[in-house]
């Protein structure tokens, strides 16, 4: 406001910068939800793996206690059953001790430049920036066919009783957030606002 006032003295012309339309902002969100679906995806299907065999292992157990109380030995026997978990576990240890560490680190670095490539086109196309549009429709049609195949090939294994496979139905979720990000950024109050942000040759504002 006050440097407003101060050109308006020195007989300075100035003109409001242009505000990002609705189809870029919601473009924005859409594309940075889907962002971190496609992020935060692996750590909730992991999640619900490691839930669900800790259920399953105090299942066991407490099935193992029972029988043993009420039933005779040569009727029921389950501690193949939890041996055999007892092993897995000590297999998994023993083989991914080294393992899970370089997995993680892959992860995380996979994960930030992941999110700091979906901020920076986010950022510009609010900006009315032609080559974040561009970017941004391109990763997207990138990401939402890599995401297709993911959600094709798990779902091949949908039979099986694992709680996890359900977060692969996200998958549908980025692919349509994607697909919604790239039409609106398109759109022609899209179109106009990266005209007029061109002609004017202003810094719009992200508000």
């Amino acid at each position: 406001m006050a440097e407003q006032q101060r050109n308006e003295q020195l007989g300075l012309q100035t003109t409001p910068s242009p505000h990002a339309p609705w189809t870029l902002r919601v473009a924005s969100w859409a594309w940075g939800v889907a962002g971190s679906v496609l992020v935060l995806a692996p750590l909730l299907a992991t999640l619900l793996l490691w839930l669900q065999y800790r259920s399953l292992r105090k299942n066991a157990m407490r099935i193992t206690d029972l029988a043993e109380l009420f039933a005779p030995p040569e009727t029921i026997d389950l501690e193949p059953y939890v041996a055999g978990l007892e092993s897995f576990e000590a297999w998994i240890a023993n083989t991914s001790g080294w393992l899970l560490p370089v997995v993680l680190v892959l992860y995380l670095v996979a994960a930030a430049a992941i999110l700091a490539a979906y901020v920076m086109v986010i950022k510009y196309t609010k900006l009315g920036s032609r080559t974040a549009r561009i970017f941004g429709t391109a990763f997207s049609v990138l990401a939402s066919a890599f995401v297709f195949m993911l959600w094709q090939a798990f779902v091949t294994v949908s039979w099986l009783p694992l709680d996890a496979l359900w977060s692969n139905h996200l998958g549908l979720v980025v692919i349509a957030l994607h697909v919604l990000g790239s039409v609106l950024v398109w759109l022609p109050a899209s179109n106009a606002f990266v005209r007029e942000v061109v002609l004017r040759g202003s810094t719009p504002s992200l508000s």
